[in-house]
């Protein structure tokens, strides 16, 4: 029995981080499917990181620590957000705040001096995060079928449209992703979405394999449709074409690859018009006519009040605990009592930090942006700049750091991506 213990849990194991890769492992498949499940295991993993470290946390401030430098700002943005609790009214919710954005020291901390393992097989894990994600989205519309479906006189009739809501479908939007907010499930297939293609792109793979990632990458990324976040259709639009004309610039001919990805748009834009929650922001300026009154965007009241707030509370900002109150207060006062109802955030995870923490905990932010685009200029890691771009786009419209699905989404894998092993990004 002894000799068993000595060898699940031997010196070389402990060593290499591989029971760090497999809570790795676990974690990268439990954010897409089911994030809630997360933090007990994330404390089994922190358990284990010091297990393995023991004698070694030095490592984390030493010279040879590559990464220490954007370990070090995320760590300030969270001591930050702590000191923030000492003005701040509502103690109880800034707690509760502060607590569930542990994530973001933890994650760095279990990252940032990782074991080698893990290391070596982030390619592994950030595919299996891909696969994960599709396996969500596959069992997300097969239970909007099921639902879809209506028995009724021996027969079975289909109707996407809920009885009780005619005007939603269970294949759109919140009724398709169910467990998940729609913006950070789009978050999530936008990366996948690149994790496939680049996958297509390694030339060390068999063919059948990289034909598979492209097939899997192609689903994703029709799957934003059905989604339906404006921002990560936007994105699709965007970067995809622009990715495959970088992915091509050595091509001679890439007028040709230029020219497709012009077409694919122009082609694309009228279907993508079509869908609802798009078109209730934009169908307006085509004059399009539809069964059904458009909705019309609060984030332009909710910016212009929550810039009112930040002018009063411009360095320290209004502390961890406070914006959404005040924020109800101000909707209050320029008269919209739903807003105030829902207390709605700022729709924006920038203006969030300044509301909070004010221009100090910009600044920090900002740090962290500028570091890990440095990092993968310098490092020509094209996964890490591409994360950069989907994150930085998604902070525009959403409050990502509010939520558990962002928060570890955006700690995970700014640290995960570092260690991607250099590859030539030239099409060959």
């Amino acid at each position: 029995m002894a000799s068993v213990f000595n060898k699940i849990f031997s010196k070389e194991l402990l060593k290499s981080g591989y029971y760090s890769f497999i809570f790795a492992f676990l974690s990268v498949v439990i954010l897409a499917i089911h994030v809630q499940y997360l933090p007990p295991l994330l404390i089994l993993w922190c358990l284990c990181w010091i297990i393995e470290n023991s004698g070694r946390y030095n490592l984390i401030w030493s010279k040879s620590a590559k990464y220490k430098w954007l370990f070090f700002l995320f760590l300030a943005y969270y001591l930050w957000q702590l000191v923030s609790l000492i003005y701040t009214n509502d103690i109880e919710k800034g707690l509760s705040n502060l607590f569930g954005r542990l994530s973001l020291i933890l994650f760095p901390f279990l990252l940032v001096c990782s074991g080698e393992t893990i290391k070596k097989k982030s390619v592994f894990l950030i595919r299996v995060f891909a696969i994960s994600t599709f396996i969500y989205l596959f069992f997300s519309f097969s239970y909007a079928f099921y639902q879809s479906l209506e028995p009724g006189k021996g027969v079975l009739s289909f109707n996407p449209n809920p009885p009780e809501h005619p005007w939603l479908n269970y294949f759109y939007s919140a009724e398709l992703t169910i467990s998940q907010h729609p913006s950070y499930i789009s978050m999530y297939v936008m990366l996948s979405t690149f994790i496939c293609f680049e996958s297509w792109f390694d030339y060390s793979l068999e063919f059948k394999k990289r034909f598979f990632w492209l097939i899997l990458g192609i689903l994703l990324l029709v799957s934003q449709y059905f989604i339906s976040s404006r921002t990560g259709i936007f994105l699709g639009l965007v970067m995809v074409p622009l990715y495959f004309i970088f992915r091509f610039r050595n091509y001679k001919k890439k007028w040709k690859v230029w020219l497709v990805s012009i077409i694919l748009i122009i082609c694309v834009f009228p279907v993508i018009i079509n869908n609802q929650r798009v078109d209730y922001l934009f169908g307006k300026i085509f004059e399009k006519q539809v069964g059904y009154e458009r909705k019309d965007d609060p984030r332009l009241q909710i910016w212009e009040s929550t810039i009112n707030l930040v002018k009063q509370n411009l360095v320290f900002g209004l502390g961890i605990g406070d914006a959404r109150n005040e924020l109800a207060k101000e909707y209050d006062r320029i008269g919209e009592e739903q807003m105030a109802k829902e207390k709605l955030n700022t729709h924006n995870q920038f203006l969030e930090v300044l509301l909070e923490t004010g221009i100090i905990g910009l600044v920090i932010i900002m740090a962290i942006f500028f570091s890990m685009l440095k990092i993968a200029v310098s490092e020509k890691n094209l996964l890490l700049g591409l994360f950069i771009m989907i994150i930085f786009v998604f902070f525009q419209f959403e409050t990502m750091l509010y939520r558990l699905a962002g928060v570890t989404f955006f700690s995970l894998f700014s640290f995960l991506l570092l260690y991607l092993p250099k590859r030539n990004t030239d099409n060959s």
